[in-house]
């Protein structure tokens, strides 16, 4: 064997070798678990070459994507920190999300950063910080926003654009950053809390699934506010702790949260189902809160607390006092009842989402909630099950009575079902809600049990409004990272509720409340009256469970005195009367109404009326009060030139959503082909060894 044929032999195996290398890291280019991260706020340097992948996914976060000009797939880079700092006052919670967007290759980049927030989430701030350098974005019209951010692109500009793509899903758009630089980019919001059987919690999510597109009446009586906001009573109370589970894997991008949490009152318990946290008492009715851990972004962070008995608000009424006039949040409890009520008679309808995204954890969490649910009902209900994915099926051609037969019946159906296919929400909600049979003597529930992964939500919506009839929907979220704006959406179109489980531990207690407030009695045709003319959102009401408060947010000319609400209790009439001379005073609550009158506007559009005429008041409110909006958008240009080179447009992806299973993206190494050239020179080689022989 001569040397040019020991080199082409040698060449050969090397090949084979990289091949397998690559083959073997192929399937593990979506996780990237080979960078190490730390909790600082300062990205750290990496000498680690960058990944290429062929895809990055619909809605991405926490890594940092280039892509190269004239060529395929995506450099992925690690370096992308985020910090939230928020701070909880009575029931509004003010966040600001800081990112940071290091360049780590040598040519100038733009970045794309798609990201989630809650669904009721008002954003109203940006601030660029380039160096010692700070540039303030400003509220524009959509469209002179996107226009001006072109412009300093194509001007070498730095610059900034937040669009909203969806209430909970946001797009910063990022211009021309130099080789090595850092850009941090701060967006603010504040949402309201969520209040629900005595449990106040709010919720940030990290990451984002991709979309797929296709008794005895009640007496009045008078209920007071105190001097801070709050009213108060002495009502029983239910611990209902889970324990956090722990997550052992490194965390695949840096994630920190520093929450302050002014209640205003003693606390019972402050907990995070699924994320372990430090608790620190600051002063009397004042907590910190951070993660105790590294936290990977591929899980809603949901943060709950409880006041202690003594504590437990049944009214609340804060106020902001401004130029224009008084904004208001008002929240009435009813009361508990004294005397115990025969169960309602159901007809329960339960649909499961068995579409590819609910693979994993989001299926097995599905069919126990289903399954716990099944078990649980009366024997004077009648129910059944649809299934969907591409398609919709039902168990029966019609609710059947609930008795130990036709539950496992339905059981055996649920027990075979596997997740594939697409999310065709809109057949199960033809099968759910139209052509209904009204029973006079059954309430007609319908329980919606998916994660909402889809994109034309607006069809969904029109459908529900126009169909809904007599029945209520009420949506259950399941999964790491469910699509709340759609899930409580159709809940409130549905007259119902939404709720959120956020993991396998969870089903059972969640279900348990669930159908326990179902049973009860329910509080319906609510309206509220204040003694001035006011502008109050929301304007339909929806019915109202045992636990359940009342949430309104108001604007008039002067302070009201006192609400009225009034309403029907199993066709009885029913009312309370809250008075409102004292207030809590808070600030924010002017951005918190605009943002409830945004959302109304936008529902009327699902009701026909004229988008156009619609459009120009959304405009005409988010410009006001300095909202992003689905018309609006805040632009912050550095008015200096600095690019020294023209910039290509890069890409931020997120984890994926925790137990989620299917599809990852392939990566840009063509192992397959390395093999083919590695066997076509090892072939070569062999052929030159033998004519060498027969030469000799």
């Amino acid at each position: 064997m001569n040397t040019q044929t020991r080199i082409i032999i040698t060449l050969a195996i090397l090949t084979i070798a990289i091949s397998v290398s690559f083959f073997l890291n192929s399937e593990h280019a979506e996780t990237t678990s080979q960078f190490n991260v730390d909790l600082s706020y300062k990205t750290v340097s990496s000498n680690k070459p960058l990944v290429k992948v062929e895809q990055y996914g619909q809605v991405q976060q926490g890594s940092f994507f280039l892509q190269q000009e004239n060529q395929q797939g995506y450099l992925l880079s690690p370096l992308l920190d985020t910090k939230v700092d928020m701070t909880v006052t009575g029931l509004i919670a003010r966040a600001i999300v800081t990112q940071e967007f290091t360049n780590s290759t040598t040519e100038w980049v733009n970045g794309i950063y798609a990201f989630p927030l809650p669904e009721n989430a008002a954003v109203d701030h940006l601030t660029m910080k380039i160096g010692e350098r700070t540039i303030v974005g400003k509220i524009q019209p959509k469209q002179k926003a996107r226009k001006l951010y072109q412009q300093a692109k194509s001007a070498g500009k730095k610059a900034s654009l937040l669009v909203q793509n969806r209430p909970n899903l946001f797009t910063n758009h990022v211009a021309n950053i130099g080789p090595g630089e850092t850009i941090s980019v701060t967006i603010e919001y504040q949402q309201a809390i969520t209040f629900d059987k005595n449990l106040f919690s709010l919720r940030f999510p990290t990451t984002i699934t991709q979309r797929y597109l296709p008794s005895s009446p009640l007496s009045s009586e008078q209920k007071s506010i105190d001097e801070n906001g709050w009213g108060n009573t002495q009502p029983t109370f239910e611990n209902n702790t889970v324990d956090a589970s722990k997550e052992g894997a490194p965390p695949m991008h840096k994630l920190a949260m520093n929450i302050t949490l002014n209640s205003g009152f003693e606390l019972e318990k402050i907990e995070s189902e699924q994320h372990p946290i430090i608790t620190n008492k600051m002063a009397t009715g004042q907590y910190n809160v951070q993660l105790e851990q590294d936290m990977i972004a591929n899980q809603d962070f949901v943060l709950q607390w409880q006041a202690k008995p003594t504590n437990q608000p049944t009214a609340a009424h804060f106020s902001q006092a401004t130029e224009n006039g008084h904004y208001g949040m008002i929240m009435l409890m009813p009361p508990q009842l004294t005397n115990k009520t025969t169960p309602l008679n159901r007809d329960v309808v339960f649909v499961i989402d068995t579409s590819g995204s609910m693979a994993g954890t989001s299926m097995k969490q599905a069919k126990n909630a289903l399954a716990w649910a099944i078990s649980d009902l009366s024997s004077t209900d009648t129910f059944n099950v649809i299934a969907f994915n591409s398609t919709a099926n039902k168990v029966f051609q019609q609710s059947m009575p609930a008795n130990n037969a036709n539950k496992s019946t339905a059981r055996k159906y649920i027990d075979q079902l596997n997740a594939n296919g697409g999310t065709e929400i809109l057949s199960a909600l033809q099968l759910s809600l139209g052509h209904q049979t009204p029973n006079p003597t059954h309430i007609r529930q319908v329980v919606f049990i998916t994660d909402g992964a889809v994109g034309n939500e607006a069809e969904l919506f029109s459908y529900i409004n126009k169909h809904l009839n007599q029945s209520r929907l009420f949506t259950v979220g399941i999964g790491s990272a469910p699509n709340s704006y759609f899930m409580t959406e159709a809940a409130l179109m549905g007259k119902g509720t939404y709720t959120y489980v956020s993991s396998v531990d969870t089903v059972q207690t969640k279900m348990q409340q669930l159908f326990g407030k179902l049973k009860q009695p329910v509080l319906a045709n609510l309206t509220a009256q204040l003694n001035q003319e006011v502008d109050m959102y929301p304007r339909q009401l929806p019915d109202l469970y045992q636990g359940e408060p009342i949430m309104l947010s108001y604007f008039s000319k002067q302070a009201p005195e006192q609400m009225l609400i009034s309403g029907k209790l199993r066709q009885q009439d029913w009312q309370q009367t809250l008075a409102l001379q004292h207030s809590g005073q808070q600030s924010g609550l002017s951005t918190l109404w605009a943002r409830r009158k945004i959302a109304h506007l936008s529902r009327e559009k699902y009701k026909g009326q004229d988008a156009t005429t619609i459009n120009k008041q959304i405009l005409a409110i988010a410009m006001e009060h300095h909202l992003v909006s689905e018309m609006t958008s805040l632009i912050a240009v550095d008015m200096t030139p600095s690019a020294k080179a023209k910039s290509i447009d890069s890409a931020i992806k997120n984890q994926r959503p925790k137990g989620q299973q299917g599809m990852l993206p392939q990566t840009a190494t063509p192992a397959s082909l390395q093999a083919l050239i590695a066997l076509f020179f090892l072939i070569l080689a062999l052929g030159v060894n033998l004519l060498n022989k027969k030469r000799q």
